[in-house]
């Protein structure tokens, strides 16, 4: 396990006292987290599995699950137990239309189809041609027929309906996800900077196409405050947005009022960070928000 240096140095300073129980959650680390796809089967656990408590379809369990017939006939989905709380933290209504602004590879898209019951209009967006062919793999593989796949620039995607409830689980640096090598060797203060100006213009086209009384479900798998708390502070003070309290049994700890010499505005602190030790899950950091 090799966390990038810089980025190490950014925990110990966010965590302080608490660095040390980051690190030992990350040895410890072990298991494979699951959601039940409902589309297709009961929601019951298909493997000697324990329930994850903020996801009432979601379990981990010690079995490889990407290589069962489960995982292939689309009866389970396998990810991050912590990425399950996005779509869980709408209040979703028959008949809504749905905005997964940067969907692929649809994990969170099928789960937003498994909620809505495959009914009502879900629309997946994704910039990457590439991306976009997994995206409809998978959502044909979990049995999700409410679905249509855009292929756009969600900071730019001009839909000439409204949504009542758009998903923007955005692009990020993948601070969060410190077991990745990948993401670590992939990971630098430039690329947080990049992302973090991404993700402004994307909240600020999801003000354009959501509804009056909407709702906006903010995701990132980074840790970085930039993409973070920097950004719901652009919602709220130049996009119009209001922050709404989130009410999942999941632990976490209080959003930053502050960064770099900027002071937040105070309805950031209805954010959610959730480091890797506090539930023993990549980092996460959600947010939910109304105009």
């Amino acid at each position: 396990m090799a966390v990038n240096p810089i980025l190490a140095e950014l925990y110990k300073d966010l965590l302080r006292g608490e660095y040390l129980e980051l690190l030992d959650s990350l040895r410890r680390r072990s298991g494979t987290s699951y959601r039940v796809n409902t589309l297709k089967t009961d929601n019951r656990p298909l493997f000697d599995s324990e329930r994850i408590p903020w996801c009432p379809c979601g379990y981990v369990c010690s079995e490889d699950v990407g290589r069962s017939i489960e995982h292939f006939m689309g009866l389970v989905y396998v990810q991050d137990a912590a990425s399950m709380l996005s779509p869980q933290v709408f209040s979703l209504q028959p008949g809504q239309y749905v905005l997964d602004l940067c969907a692929a590879p649809g994990g969170k898209t099928s789960h937003l189809a498994q909620l809505m019951g495959n009914k009502g209009v879900l629309v997946a967006n994704e910039v990457d041609g590439r991306r976009a062919k997994a995206l409809r793999f998978n959502l044909d593989r979990m049995g999700v027929l409410n679905a249509v796949v855009s292929l756009n620039d969600g900071s730019k995607l001009d839909a000439k309906m409204r949504f009542d409830r758009i998903l923007l689980d955005a692009p990020c640096s993948n601070s969060g996800q410190l077991l990745d090598d990948n993401a670590m060797n992939n990971w630098s203060p430039a690329k947080v900077k990049k992302m973090s100006r991404l993700q402004m213009a994307l909240v600020k086209n999801c003000e354009r196409l959501l509804i009056p009384g909407g709702e906006l479900v903010y995701s990132t798998c980074s840790l970085c405050p930039e993409e973070d708390e920097k950004v719901i502070n652009y919602a709220v003070t130049r996009c119009g947005f209001q922050t709404l309290e989130i009410d999942k049994d999941i632990r976490h700890h209080p959003p930053l009022m502050g960064w770099d010499g900027v002071d937040f505005a105070d309805d950031v602190r209805r954010c959610l960070r959730i480091y890797p030790h506090d539930n023993d899950t990549t980092g996460f950091f959600v947010a939910k928000l109304t105009k």
